[in-house]
């Protein structure tokens, strides 16, 4: 008995040492494919943005459809810990199988990933498992600092598909949404009045046709929000025609989303330039409005709105940033400062492992000089003088500071010096043990960008 027990030791002994060392080799093939992964911002962009990189709270497990608030303090994405993908490629050639064997299929689940708490059994089919799907949000307390948690939302359920998730933030209390849209049970849903982490799941909506078809069908997705004026709100979203094919479609709200106007498709930007995801909207500094989106998953794109007002009057879209070497890129969404958050995929070739082939994690590409203000206001609000310099320069600001915080970026758009507690109309910047180059220096009071400007270091 004692020798059959040794050897049901060894047996599970051996087999939880395999199965920390498959983890362990696995995270850390994925590790050197991330490191390895190299995004290319185009040429006409390189003096607007800083390098590209991978957001410090990405996961082994798959985030899709994020969006950053637009005063880059929150985040929210989709999340599967698991490969997502090979799992979606097997239940579509699967679908014969038993049904169990397709949505409780555990095959997929990383044992290296985060589940964050995430409900994995519970589900309406009488399946031992589930593959749960649900969104993740994640909140910093400065622009400045990274991201570097992320937690179950307030509205996870256990058996439902939740993605593609749409704050509107409170025009008066930050810590507030006026709606909370996402996707789920194969429609656009919205929660009205919750927290920026949002709550109430009990009281979301199902939005009316023709947003979402009359049928319980999958065929709107990816839904934006932003204010257009203090009147109304802009929904804008992807209206399949088939999965694809897609159009952007937009809605108007004048009651804070009771009621939603007639969509309408938009045809100025449309498949004609390839298969279009993700549209966002984002207006700059100087009030002109931009429609960000991916075409034919690599390229992040904008197009300037030509006639003010008129929702399908796009320019020629502009290529801002490519896939690089990574198999896609997607999912923009822009803060005010004019950051762009984003999605890049990646693919392993190095582990035979049909299960743990596809990954998806946040990226983020800075914008090095502020968006909030237009460069001629810029130059108003603040004087830099000697610039270049080599040991030190004075910032005057046309204002009084109270309590600011300074903030110096590199030109790769990376955090390298701060000063914090800042008073008065001036203050001396020393550059001491920084190397020669461009730089940004940011002001911020109260959380609000008051401006920034670039300075060159020569010594």
């Amino acid at each position: 008995m004692k020798k059959i027990f040794t050897i049901l030791f060894v047996c599970l002994f051996t087999l939880t040492f395999n199965i920390v060392i498959y983890a362990q080799n696995h995270a850390a093939v994925w590790d050197s494919i991330k490191n390895a992964t190299m995004l290319v911002v185009e040429p006409a962009f390189q003096n607007e943005f800083g390098n590209p990189y991978r957001q410090p709270l990405a996961d082994y497990g798959w985030e899709d459809g994020l969006q950053i608030s637009p005063d880059g303090l929150n985040l929210y994405a989709l999340y599967s810990p698991s490969d997502l993908l090979s799992w979606q490629m097997y239940f579509v050639s699967h679908l014969s199988s038993p049904f169990c064997d397709l949505v409780g299929n555990m095959s997929y689940l990383r044992s290296y990933s985060q589940t964050y708490g995430m409900d994995l059994v519970t589900n309406p089919f009488g399946c031992d498992s589930f593959s749960n799907i649900d969104i993740l949000y994640s909140h910093r307390t400065s622009i400045t600092d990274n991201f570097t948690n992320w937690q179950l939302s307030g509205i996870a359920r256990g058996g439902i598909i939740e993605g593609s998730p749409a704050p509107l933030f409170s025009e008066t209390d930050p810590n507030l949404l006026d709606l909370f849209m996402f996707t789920g049970n194969n429609d656009i849903w919205q929660i009205k009045n919750t927290t920026r982490n949002p709550s109430g799941i009990n009281s979301a909506v199902r939005l009316p046709s023709p947003i979402n078809p009359v049928t319980n069908e999958f065929n709107a997705d990816n839904a934006f929000l932003t204010r257009i004026n203090s009147d109304s709100i802009i929904l804008i979203y992807e209206k399949y025609t088939d999965p694809d094919l897609r159009d952007f479609t937009y809605t108007i709200s004048d009651d804070t989303g009771s009621t939603w106007s007639n969509p309408v498709t938009i045809t100025t930007i449309n498949n004609s330039i390839g298969h279009i995801e993700h549209p966002c909207l984002y207006k700059d500094g100087s009030g002109q409005w931009w429609l960000y989106f991916s075409i034919d998953y690599t390229y992040i794109a904008r197009a300037k709105q030509l006639i003010t007002g008129n929702w399908d009057s796009w320019d020629t879209p502009q290529m801002i940033i490519s896939k690089g070497n990574s198999p896609s890129i997607g999912e923009p969404t822009v803060t005010a400062n004019g950051d762009i958050s984003f999605s890049v995929s990646y693919m392993n070739t190095v582990i035979n492992d049909t299960n743990d082939v596809y990954d998806l994690d946040p990226w983020i590409l800075p914008k090095t000089v502020t968006a909030n203000i237009h460069e001629s206001e810029q130059l108003k609000f603040i004087a830099v003088s000697p610039n270049p310099f080599s040991e030190s320069t004075v910032l005057k600001v046309n204002k009084h500071l109270n309590n600011a915080n300074l903030h110096v970026f590199n030109s790769e758009g990376k955090l390298v010096r701060s000063m914090n507690g800042i008073s008065g109309e001036t203050m001396t910047f020393h550059c001491e043990n920084l190397p020669n180059g461009l730089y940004f220096i940011m002001i911020i009071e109260n959380d609000q960008i008051i401006t920034s400007r670039k300075v060159i270091i020569s010594k």
